[in-house]
């Protein structure tokens, strides 16, 4: 499970997705659930802690496109 934590204005909102592939498939829709801006806090996938460096949601669809998903 992809768990990933950010910044909406001044809280901190988290959102969970079966895996990278979900969470890519909605970033590709004309409308997803995550604006490219918004500042993870922090993002796990079954637990275990991605590092980016590019701590945005952007960030995080490019780093898993690169890893080929």
């Amino acid at each position: 499970m992809l768990e990933i934590n950010y910044k909406q204005d001044s809280t901190i909102q988290t959102v969970h997705y079966n895996s990278p592939a979900d969470f890519m498939a909605n970033e590709r829709l004309e409308t997803p659930d995550l604006e490219d801006y918004y500042q993870i806090t922090k993002v796990t996938d079954s637990g275990k802690p991605i590092e980016l460096s590019d701590k945005t949601i952007g960030g995080l669809f490019t780093k898993f496109e690169k890893d080929g998903l």
